[in-house]
C-alpha cells in the first residue's frame, strides 16, 4: 500500500465501523415499552411476554405490530388501532377496546372474553383458535363484512 492509499484506507474502516456501530444499535430494537400509553405511537413494535393489564391505552396505534404472550386484561384500549398487526396468544380478558380496528390483522389464539367490541372492526382480519362471541357484541363489524349486533340493548 503507498503512502497516498492509507488516509483512503483509514476513512474506509472508520466508515465500515460508524455502519458497523449503526447495525448494532438498530439490531438492538430499542426498548419501545415506553411508546405503550394512551395515545402512544407503537406502529411496527415486537413485544413477546409482556404484561400490559389494567393500564390507560386509548388511542393507541399497534398497526402492523407483533405482538406474542401478551396480556391486554381489563386495559381501557378504546379506539385502538392494530391494523396489520399479528396477534398471538393475546388476552384482552374484560377489556375496552370499543371502536378499536383490527383490519387485516391476524389472530392467532386470541381470547376477547368479556370484552368490549362495540363498534370495533375486524374486516380482512384473519382470526385463528379465537372467538369473538364470548365478548359484547354491538355494531361490531365481524368478519365478511357483516355487522354483530347481539349485544345491543
Amino acid at each position: 500500500m503507498n503512502n497516498l492509499s492509507r488516509p483512503i484506507h483509514g476513512l474506509m474502516i472508520a466508515g465500515i465501523l460508524a455502519v458497523a456501530s449503526t447495525f448494532a444499535v438498530n439490531a438492538q430494537d430499542l426498548d419501545r415499552s415506553d411508546d405503550v400509553k394512551m395515545l402512544g405511537n407503537c406502529e411496527g413494535c415486537v413485544f413477546d411476554k409482556q404484561d400490559f393489564s389494567e393500564r390507560r391505552l386509548m388511542g393507541i396505534d399497534l398497526a402492523s405490530a407483533q405482538l406474542s404472550n401478551i396480556t391486554f386484561d381489563r386495559a381501557a384500549m378504546n379506539i385502538a388501532i392494530f391494523d396489520g398487526a399479528s396477534l398471538r396468544n393475546v388476552s384482552f380478558v374484560g377489556t375496552d377496546l370499543s371502536g378499536a380496528s383490527f383490519v387485516g390483522s391476524q389472530l392467532i389464539d386470541v381470547s376477547f372474553d368479556g370484552a368490549d367490541l362495540n363498534g370495533a372492526v375486524f374486516e380482512g382480519a384473519i382470526l385463528v383458535r379465537t372467538d369473538l362471541q364470548s365478548a359484547q357484541l354491538c355494531n361490531t363489524q365481524t368478519l365478511g363484512d357483516t355487522m354483530d349486533n347481539s349485544d345491543c340493548g
